[in-house]
């Protein structure tokens, strides 16, 4: 049980405190979430095990002096030792990203083709501009990025489905 009865996180390690108000929120209410839409969506299980109840509580009650280190997540590799390689150990970190400039330039792109003509064809926007962008986006010109369009295709579809 993370809380006491009194709803308190006195009994833990300072950083553990802010550990604990990340778990409730952040990661419970929207990592975790996200990557259970996203791998269903997938047909994947996904496992955290990491979560484990176990683990968080005993890694929650680790004092603080523990947990600082120059290198992230420093107590983890070192329970792992020789079975991490040094390129996982020492790689850059990097996030997780969809890739959705692909699947615009390919599995979405008659949907995405067919919404920039939908909102060029309602006048809203200049319809010479939204076409000239979607050709550079589709050329692969640098210049146009695919979250630029992709706010304007989720608009245009948003439009057409509450009849607007």
């Amino acid at each position: 049980m993370l809380l006491d009865k009194r709803g308190s996180l006195r009994q833990f390690p300072l950083l553990s405190q802010f550990t604990i108000a990340e778990l409730l929120g952040y990661t419970q209410n929207v990592l975790l979430k996200d990557v259970d839409q996203f791998s269903m969506a997938s047909a994947l299980e996904v496992r955290e095990p990491f979560f484990d109840h176990e683990l968080v509580e005993y890694m929650l009650r680790v004092p603080d002096e523990m947990k600082l280190s120059e290198r992230p997540k420093n107590l983890l590799v070192d329970a792992m030792g020789a079975l991490l390689p040094t390129e996982i150990v020492d790689r850059k970190k990097m996030g997780f990203e969809l890739p959705f400039e692909k699947w615009m330039r390919n599995e979405l792109r008659d949907f995405c083709t067919g919404s920039i003509r939908k909102l060029a064809g309602r006048g809203l926007l200049n319809p010479d501009v939204l076409i000239k962008k979607w050709s550079q986006f589709e050329r692969g010109s640098g210049s146009v990025a695919w979250s630029e369009l992709w706010h304007l295709i989720v608009l245009t579809e948003w439009l057409e489905n509450n009849k607007f």
